[in-house]
């Protein structure tokens, strides 16, 4: 069995290993494996849980799982490598080497920054659910030509000129893949395995699980149980999200980042070209985004971080100045993996994981789910956790009713919520919280006990 590291001290080892195990509870995770990565080593690494339920496995610091959207980290860093070597430049338009029947105004730039203007075409989601037999879409995409046809016919989709609007476009990036392959002559992974895993020891990554000892068994998350499934391997959305690596792999990666595209003394890339890649280029909705990696603020440092989810596997890589952590499960879970990171990195920090707003806002919704009443019972209704999310349902049904209650606040320290009305007002709900046993819930005219 692959065997564990732990250089962190007692307290904060052990802190770690109880919110790991609590989370994957909370969470319905199978199997999970965990890095921490400080100072251009390797301080923390460990499996927890099952990398294969039926047969008990236990998960390793080895278990190869899918990490689905950070494969967009290597797309782009692959880009890069050739724009180093004079092969192309991010300002090349995208239908110079794809036959995409795209404006010249769209670069190669616009695609690693998901800002090409075309929306999302659903691919990924349509071959996910398929090849997973989840269900059939019946779109067209059985090889690369249909993947071409699909785009084209979409061209009147692009809303924004590009550079105007940000899309999460998986697309784009099986598009870079093409490129690739276009300007190198070889294949996607040839390439990546040539030009980054070879030269980062990265020895069991890989782009298929066949054969592979000590490899995830996938589990799709169905009525909340997980569920043991097929791993959805798509040859043209590889570049997209179709990576699979074990946690020691992706700290040699994080190291290599974390050290301006340095990895045991030798350069994989210009230190400037690696700046390029993590550089805030985009905006989106709560963070910034740069060629391959998301950007966000972390207590005040500069957080460079990419999530993936296949439906059957999770993970999340993401690093400030200081630490990196990486982790990936053998299911995707709809608590976050992000959130899970930052937990960690908190822990190290020597803070409280549990004043995080996305777990104290977990904390109080489970305080706050349950049956209510008004006087005598003259009304009833119930309050449950609903997409992220409270839902609160009267159940008399004379006047059944049922509305989204939002948070007034990130981390609900208030217990204050708001819904809209029939007319789109803001309308507040409070709770009145005295305790597990003592809580009140005033909705409009009325007042509710928890019961």
């Amino acid at each position: 069995m692959a065997k564990n590291i732990d250089n962190l001290d007692e307290d904060t080892s052990n802190e770690i290993g109880d919110f790991i195990s609590w989370w994957m509870t909370e969470a319905k995770v199978p199997g999970m494996s965990l890095v921490v990565v400080e100072d251009s080593e390797i301080k923390y690494a460990r499996g927890f849980g099952s990398r294969d339920l039926k047969k008990d496995l236990p998960a390793t610091v080895k278990t190869i799982y899918g990490i689905g959207s950070i494969s967009k980290s290597f797309t782009a860093l692959g880009i890069m490598k050739l724009v180093e070597n004079g092969k192309l430049a991010v300002d090349d338009p995208v239908n110079e080497y794809v036959p995409v029947n795209w404006p010249d105004s769209i670069k190669i730039h616009h695609l690693l920054t998901h800002s090409s203007g075309m929306p999302s075409l659903g691919v990924s989601e349509v071959l996910i659910a398929r090849l997973i037999g989840l269900e059939e879409r019946g779109v067209p995409l059985g090889d690369l030509d249909d993947l071409y046809m699909h785009v084209n016919n979409a061209k009147d989709e692009i809303p924004s000129d590009p550079g105007e609007r940000f899309f999460y476009f998986n697309t784009g990036y099986c598009l870079l893949g093409q490129i690739i392959e276009k300007v190198t002559g070889k294949s996607y992974r040839n390439f990546i395995q040539n030009e980054i895993f070879e030269p980062l020891s990265m020895n069991r990554s890989v782009f298929e699980l066949d054969g592979k000892d000590d490899a995830m068994t996938p589990y799709f998350s169905r009525d909340g149980e997980p569920t043991e499934t097929d791993l959805p391997v798509r040859e043209f959305s590889f570049p997209a999200g179709g990576l699979l690596c074990p946690i020691d792999d992706l700290a040699n990666y994080m190291i290599m980042n974390m050290d301006g595209g340095v990895f045991n003394g030798e350069r994989l890339i210009h230190e400037d070209l690696m700046e390029e890649v993590h550089k805030e280029h985009v905006s989106r909705e709560n963070d910034r985004y740069g060629y391959g990696w998301g950007v966000k603020d972390f207590k005040g440092q500069k957080m460079i971080g990419h999530g993936g989810s296949i439906a059957v596997a999770s993970a999340y890589l993401g690093f400030t100045d200081e630490v990196g952590v990486a982790l990936a499960c053998n299911t995707s879970p709809t608590s976050s993996v992000v959130a899970v990171a930052k937990a960690v990195m908190n822990i190290i920090d020597g803070d409280d994981w549990r004043d995080m707003p996305f777990f104290a806002r977990k904390k109080r919704f489970d305080l706050l789910e349950g049956h209510y009443e008004t006087f005598r019972g003259a009304r009833k209704a119930k309050v449950e956790k609903h997409e992220g999310l409270l839902r609160l349902e009267f159940l008399d049904d004379l006047e059944k009713a049922s509305i989204m209650l939002i948070p007034k606040k990130e981390d609900v320290s208030d217990f204050e919520f708001y819904y809209l009305d029939g007319e789109g007002q803001k309308t507040t709900i409070e709770f009145d919280v005295n305790g597990k046993e003592d809580i009140d819930l005033y909705v409009g005219r009325y007042l509710l006990h928890k019961k």
